[in-house]
């Protein structure tokens, strides 16, 4: 409820007042949800029309975001939540006219490598700039390197859009889309999925005017204060309720050459919650270094997923979260720096601030998930070449009340590819996609199951490459919570006709000989609550449905899962 139990006092409006106002809010998330649907429909990238890699949302004249849309990520939304101000400091809001739409995939002012492209579109209603509509996707393949963790620079890993005009007063910048279309190794699909970004926010824009004229409205100034004002409120009650204090924690990544370490100190005081992320690895000269606006996306989310689930993301509701870190560190690499896999650190995040909050509300935070968000990027040369871009899921943890989610992108909600399109746009054939058993860590409550893929080409003769950008947890996995233990970490291998095997152990290149299969289990999530505490109702489920192998108890899975050296 946003309207009561919080201690700050409300302007006063009549009951009728904060109904109406109520009932424009949830037709606004769903205007931004329809926008998001819009794009799901025309969107070429398979990883965005069938995965729902992208976000939608809708911000003030000022350029402070309303409403988001429920699909899509949180590094999507909470990045284009600064990135729409960010675009208009290079092209002011008072130089835009109707039919004009902004572009970029500078990956310091949108959502942090230059696969994602963030369109801006500025709504007038009776000649006036009343809003802007912004959504975000990822393109398969802008040049450079492609999906690869091996550039030592932003330059090497494809063609960089700054802020400029993709439509000017209706007219289409076609030398843009021109650019874009030469650089990418899938041309058509690049320059569709670009203009599926300014065609949904375009639906996202007649249904806000259709709700501004039904409701007769000139501007959304009072409904923003409305909103803005009820979810800071919320936002901060529910930060009131957490014991103030400092708390600190630390995670270990497998990183690239060397692991690396995610740091974390968290102040909790005066309903404010302020996180510095010194004391994290320096950026490195490969790409899974994190620009600080995507750090600042995943670090409030976790925050938010565990302390105010029930306020809607905006403006308001994330401005009570402060990320910070000095400059050129790992979770806030500067320019030129690679960041391709970014998300590789950014998924880390969500589990680094829970490790903080777990120390103030113990019992109460769910153990860590695997982070895992396998891209399964497989390219293929010669006279048809290809780049495939699929993703493979981990596990998340063990809630405190409940097991974790199998085969769950917790934290970036992404789904994956079904196998029959991935295998119709590339010639690909997936021989397994099913649950790996005893991946999920052993507790009162068990971790999520990762899963095991095996694929390889679909013609005899076919040589491929694979890049292991983002196969993280291959060395240790996700770690328990209260007495849970471990997830299982991940494993890959190229496994080759002959019967010799190529083991999979760092973020390098890979290649993928003619007859070979690729072969991946992802890490799993992390248990809640001693083992012993597990009803033997849950584990007699859990081996009818082969979640578990036929262990007498949950002890031999325990031992299994957890990597020698033990974990973070």
């Amino acid at each position: 409820d946003m309207n009561t139990h919080t201690s700050r006092a409300f302007p006063a409006l009549s009951d009728a007042e904060i109904i109406a106002n109520t009932v424009m809010w949830n037709r606004l998330v769903s205007v931004c949800e329809e926008q998001a649907n819009a794009l799901l429909r025309v969107a070429f990238g398979a990883v965005v029309r069938e995965a729902g890699d992208l976000s939608a949302g809708v911000f003030d004249a000022q350029g402070r975001m309303m409403a988001q849309a429920v699909t899509g990520t949180p590094g999507h939304v909470n990045t284009m939540a600064r990135s729409v101000n960010a675009m208009l400091a290079k092209v002011p809001a008072d130089s835009l006219r109707e039919g004009d739409v902004l572009v970029t995939n500078d990956p310091w002012l949108g959502a942090g490598h230059i696969f994602d492209f963030v369109v801006v579109t500025p709504v007038f209603r009776k000649d006036v700039l009343v809003a802007f509509m912004a959504s975000t996707c990822h393109i398969v393949d802008v040049g450079g390197l492609g999906w690869s963790a091996e550039g030592r620079s932003v330059f090497e890993e494809g063609v960089l859009i700054p802020v400029m005009h993709l439509r000017r007063s209706g007219a289409i910048n076609q030398d843009l889309l021109g650019i874009v279309a030469a650089n990418s190794r899938v041309p058509q699909e690049a320059r569709g999925d670009i203009i599926s970004l300014m065609t949904c926010n375009d639906e996202g824009a007649r249904r806000l005017l259709e709700l501004m004229a039904e409701y007769d409205l000139d501007g959304l100034s009072t409904l923003a204060g409305f909103i803005f004002t009820r979810s800071e409120a919320a936002a901060e009650a529910a930060i009131r309720a957490v014991p103030e204090g400092v708390f600190r924690n630390e995670i270990w990544l497998d990183g690239y050459d060397a692991p690396i370490r995610l740091c974390a100190e968290m102040r909790l005081r005066d309903g404010r919650i302020s996180v510095s992320l010194d004391g994290s690895s320096p950026a490195l000269e490969k790409g899974i270094n994190c620009p600080l606006t995507y750090s600042q996306a995943y670090a409030s989310f976790g925050i938010r997923a565990a302390l105010a689930p029930h306020v809607p993301n905006n403006h308001a509701s994330l401005g009570l979260i402060d990320i910070d870190a000095p400059s050129g560190l790992i979770v806030s690499a500067q320019w030129p720096s690679p960041v391709t896999a970014r998300h590789v650190v950014g998924q880390a995040l969500p589990d680094l601030m829970l490790g903080c909050l777990a120390q103030a509300l113990p019992d109460k935070v769910l153990a860590e998930s695997a982070g895992a968000l396998w891209v399964l990027a497989i390219s293929g040369a010669g006279a048809q070449p290809f780049a495939s871009l699929n993703v493979a899921l981990g596990g998340m943890g063990a809630r405190p009340d409940a097991d974790g989610l199998s085969t769950t992108a917790f934290p970036s909600g992404v789904g994956s590819v079904p196998v029959e399109v991935a295998e119709s746009v590339a010639p690909l054939i997936f021989h397994r996609k099913e649950f790996a058993p005893d991946s999920g860590g052993a507790g009162q409550y068990r971790g999520g199951l990762g899963q095991e893929i095996e694929v390889a080409a679909a013609e005899p003769g076919r040589e491929m490459q694979l890049s292991a950008a983002a196969f993280e947890r291959l060395k240790s996995g996700a770690g328990g919570r209260s007495g849970g233990q471990a997830g299982a970490p991940g494993r890959a291998e190229v496994r080759h006709a002959d019967g010799r095997v190529t083991v999979i152990d760092s973020k390098g290149l890979y290649p993928i000989p003619a007859g070979a299969r690729l072969w991946v289990q992802t890490p799993g999530g992390g248990g809640f609550g001693p083992p012993s505490a597990r009803t033997p109702e849950a584990t007699a489920r859990d081996r009818r449905h082969e979640l578990i192998a036929d262990h007498p108890s949950g002890a031999d899975q325990t031992s299994k899962n957890t990597p020698a050296g033990g974990t973070t």
